[in-house]
């Protein structure tokens, strides 16, 4: 049928009839021609999408008809019978029709976007199905806006869909947007789960965005959560310390280390020896970290400037760990122990000092870094041992010149 007598068709059935009911009846019988109920395989595509064109170009006013033959359309299209090629024709050039009146066609559009999401995941086009989802208008659709909908979450559980799809094809910055969108929603959702897969999304964002303390925070959180399996509970407790060990040192990260450190299930990971030697302020030697570098996904291993994270902060811990052992240090040695040049460990150093995250001076003339210990508590404790040990040197030697008195004293 050319376009000429489809046209003339669909102007009859409106011109035969002014009822709305017995205009839609011949609609759908000429649908049931191309795309009948319960459909199987391949339709003709291309003529249905013509027919839809045709009606909504036609009629003019209320578009009750044009609504139903719609909705019509896209009821039979929701049939696992069907070619999935033609239902991604069919629904892709309705959208195309209605793209400039998609506030008359709300519900259509809902769930036409719904459905091509699904299909488009199935063949991994991960970025079309955040699209597809994107596209839908949550504000006004009551899918997402009556009261049961918002009792049982649809809309923060549409966010979530777009936010873990975003997050899988490395969408960060609109992941984060969909994030902060379903945190401003969430005071309403009842449903637990969709609490615990918001928090979930919120770890993976801020760990995709490099902000490792938060991560982890958001992760430990995660793994003391009741509901959880227990695999789901230590997968999140092993993310909450890669994360610690990445994260630029400062006062939440060590109260995170500390935490962590003490967990009772933290010895099971593979990484806590990692985490005990960075509690403690030992030296982390390169061959400890073989294993660990393994577990590190892309955006873990490189900063956005391309230099190591991990190096970083294993060389800026490990100066920490140095200061604990040596009272001065010269850059040639502390070099050799972190395994760069005299050069890079003074700049090092010195960015550390200027921090503050590292205290004590640089001797340029002779090349030393001098530690200073600001810790009041460790410096009394210092100073009662060289007191105590004077004391015993004392005695010692009282004991060494007149031995009798100290057959006396005991």
């Amino acid at each position: 049928m050319c376009d000429i007598e489809r046209s003339k068709e669909v102007a009859d059935i409106f011109a035969q009839d002014t009822d709305h009911k017995a205009q839609f009846e011949a609609l759908a019988q000429l649908c049931n021609k191309y795309l009948p109920e319960n459909a199987a395989g391949s339709v003709n595509a291309q003529e249905i999408i013509k027919i839809i064109d045709t009606v909504i170009a036609l009629e003019t006013g209320s578009m009750v008809v044009s609504r139903q033959f719609v909705s019509l359309i896209t009821e039979r299209l929701d049939n696992e019978g069907l070619n999935t090629d033609s239902v991604k024709t069919i629904s892709e050039g309705i959208l195309s029709i209605i793209k400039t009146r998609t506030i008359s066609y709300e519900d259509q559009v809902c769930i036409l976007r719904l459905m091509l999401a699904s299909l488009y995941e199935k063949e991994g086009r991960i970025k079309d199905a955040a699209q597809a989802l994107i596209g839908i208008n949550s504000d006004t659709s009551p899918k997402f806006n009556g009261p049961a909908a918002v009792r049982e979450g649809s809309k923060a559980q549409l966010f979530i869909r777009i936010t873990k799809l975003l997050i899988d094809c490395n969408e960060i910055d609109e992941a984060e947007q969909y994030v902060n969108r379903t945190s401003l929603i969430m005071v309403d959702v009842s449903k637990s789960e969709i609490t615990i897969e918001h928090k979930a999304l919120q770890a993976r964002v801020c760990d995709a965005r490099r902000r490792f303390v938060e991560a982890a925070q958001r992760y430990y959180e995660l793994s003391a959560t009741d509901i959880l399996p227990q695999s789901d509970r230590s997968t999140a407790l092993g993310k909450a310390i890669v994360c610690v060990l990445l994260a630029k040192p400062g006062p939440q990260r060590s109260r995170l280390l500390t935490i962590l450190f003490k967990d009772e299930r933290a010895p099971a990971c593979p990484s806590f020896e990692l985490i005990a030697k960075m509690y403690l302020t030992k030296v982390i030697h390169k061959d400890e970290l073989a294993e660990f570098e393994q577990q590190l996904a892309p955006h873990q291993k490189v900063d956005e400037h391309g230099e190591s994270i991990l190096k970083e902060v294993i060389q800026e811990h490990n100066i920490t760990a140095i200061s604990q052992l040596y009272i001065n240090i010269n850059f040639k040695t502390l070099g050799s122990l972190l395994g760069v040049t005299p050069e890079s460990a003074e700049t090092m150093a010195g960015d550390m000092i200027s921090s503050e995250r590292l205290h004590g001076y640089i001797d340029q003339t002779d090349g030393v870094l001098h530690f200073e210990d600001v810790n009041s508590m460790r410096m009394w404790d210092s100073q009662i041992l060289s007191t105590l040990e004077q004391v015993n040197k004392v005695s010692d030697m009282i004991v060494a010149r007149h031995p009798d008195f100290a057959k006396f004293l005991s």
